[in-house]
């Protein structure tokens, strides 16, 4: 990023993060931000937390909703609730180091299970487990070639090796996801999820080792263009320091680089140049 902010692409700084301070305002949310902020919870487990009505208490997350500070996930019968960084990142933005950004809800947990003696971790828990909702002023469309014909836009150091010189992504069922070396390469993820401006999810090791991990990013219309529904979810051993650079990783990949890239072309991967397909997409875009 080499400190680089990039500039939101509807109102001014007060109007973006007035409804945050306002949700911030109440202990009780604050409460919950701080325990979601160790891993995320099923609403019975947020509510056992608290003297008030379980109503009470769900009435709170709909305000950190609205506020975008949590976002929910349906997982089988339960719903869960994770503490969405992009928010925060954008706070973070205006009044701190931007290279201080970004909250690893993982890595607490994994902190805090070290310092807790005696912590019973249950095994089910995956080692990695983030949600993230983002706005981005473009369509689905634009924000679907995005992530599938232009990766290299957005994705790149640190999230690469040393030695990646491009990425490469094969949109299809089955496609490898790949870093190209100047003497060969090396496969990042695969595709195992694909709905045409929908629906991508990506499958692999992420760099984690002997870690996997899934990927999931999800779009639907919105206001503002696009909302981006992203997930990412690892199992198996992967160091705590990994784990959670893995989880600011996403946050900066993902609320920052390819809304950058989709609103205003500006262009932090790997990657300096537009590949021919996105060129001819904008071009048609114009002439329409």
């Amino acid at each position: 990023m080499h400190g680089n902010v990039v500039p939101l692409a509807h109102g001014g700084p007060e109007e973006d993060t007035a409804p945050l301070w306002r949700a911030l305002a109440d202990p009780t949310r604050r409460r919950i931000l701080d325990l979601l902020r160790q891993r995320p919870l099923i609403t019975g487990e947020i509510a056992a937390q608290f003297p008030i009505s379980r109503i009470a208490v769900m009435r709170h997350l709909e305000v950190l909703g609205e506020a975008g500070l949590v976002t929910s996930r349906k997982r089988g019968r339960e719903r869960w609730h994770y503490l969405n960084t992009v928010p925060l990142h954008k706070l973070h933005q205006r009044w701190a180091d931007p290279a201080a950004a970004g909250f690893s809800s993982a890595l607490l947990r994994l902190q805090d299970t070290v310092e807790t003696e005696g912590r019973h971790m249950e095994p089910i828990w995956p080692t990695i487990d983030i949600a993230l909702d983002v706005e981005i002023a473009g369509t689905p469309a634009a924000v679907f070639a995005a992530l599938t014909k232009d990766i290299g836009g957005w994705w790149g150091h640190p999230a690469v090796t040393a030695r990646a010189t491009s990425l490469a992504l094969d949109p299809r069922l089955g496609g490898l996801f790949t870093e190209r070396w100047e003497d060969g390469g090396l496969v990042i993820a695969s595709v195992t999820g694909w709905a045409q401006n929908d629906h991508l999810a990506l499958t692999g090791s992420f760099h984690m080792g002997v870690g996997v991990g899934v990927a999931v990013f999800d779009l639907a219309e919105s206001d503002a263009g696009t909302l981006l529904r992203f997930s990412f979810r690892a199992i198996g051993v992967v160091d705590a320091e990994v784990a959670g650079a893995t989880s600011r990783g996403w946050a900066e990949l993902v609320g920052t680089r390819l809304k950058a890239l989709v609103e205003t072309g500006t262009r932090l991967g790997i990657d300096p140049d537009e590949p021919p397909s996105i060129r001819s997409i904008r071009k048609e875009g114009d002439h329409g």
